[in-house]
């Protein structure tokens, strides 16, 4: 957890790779509330569709449909064949690297937790072949803890994330086959959509065997998420 003071508390989730910002403003209104006007995205970080798969996954080898992130990439479930569906269909582009990790963390970050067996399906489908050992356990984090959130979710309350009115944003040092994707969404608790809560990761893509594979997490940049995040324009 990272908070507004700038104070780190890291919990043990996902190797460590994934943190939850608690920052009062800024992105926890961006991300949750709709906004009067558009926001303004830096020129150095508009995304557009940037290579031609080579590989032969499923939706990856003609760009001419690519269109903007939805946030809902496999549809409505959280599930692993929501990933692995995502995954399946997202082009070889900037967009389609948003969407695999945006899927990766609706999975990820919800509880009650998925099963070990969804778990196990989606480190092995998802990961890259470089990634961590620590951060590729899926199942074994989600049995080392019983609060992914670190106290900013009440204990034992049902949550997940939804994507409406959420924000991504792609690092400037990204390339055709490694995408930095920075994404915050807004907390659902208990069946409702939280008007302050909200959690941002960064996630390190790279395409490998003609699909989209998350090699690491990385701590998000907050700043520039506020100040120039884009919308998705769909979201679940």
């Amino acid at each position: 957890m990272v908070t507004a003071s700038g104070r780190s508390r890291w919990p043990l989730v996902i190797g460590g790779g994934i943190l939850v910002l608690a920052i009062g403003g800024g992105i926890a209104y961006t991300a949750t509330r709709p906004a009067a006007e558009p926001l303004t995205t830096p020129t150095s970080s508009t995304p557009t569709p940037t290579a031609t798969a080579t590989g032969s996954a499923s939706g990856s080898e003609d760009n001419g449909d690519d269109v903007a992130p939805t946030g809902c990439l496999g549809g409505q479930d959280r599930t692993a064949n929501m990933v692995l569906t995502a995954q399946a269909e997202a082009k070889h582009s900037t967009y389609g690297a948003v969407e695999v990790a945006t899927a990766f963390y609706r999975f990820v970050w919800q509880s009650p937790y998925p099963d070990s067996a969804d778990a196990s399906t989606v480190s092995d489908a998802i990961m890259s072949v470089d990634t961590p050992d620590s951060y590729r356990d899926l199942a074994g984090t989600y049995s080392s803890t019983d609060d992914l959130t670190n106290g900013e979710v009440e204990l034992g309350a049902p949550f997940h994330l939804s994507t409406t009115n959420g924000l991504w944003l792609v690092g400037e040092s990204s390339t055709a086959d490694r995408v930095t994707v920075n994404i915050a969404a807004g907390y659902v608790v208990n069946g409702e959509l939280s008007p302050t809560k909200v959690t941002a990761q960064a996630f390190v893509m790279v395409w490998e065997d003609g699909a989209w594979h998350v090699a690491d997490g990385e701590q998000p940049d907050a700043q520039k998420l506020t100040a120039g995040g884009n919308r998705y324009t769909g979201g679940c």
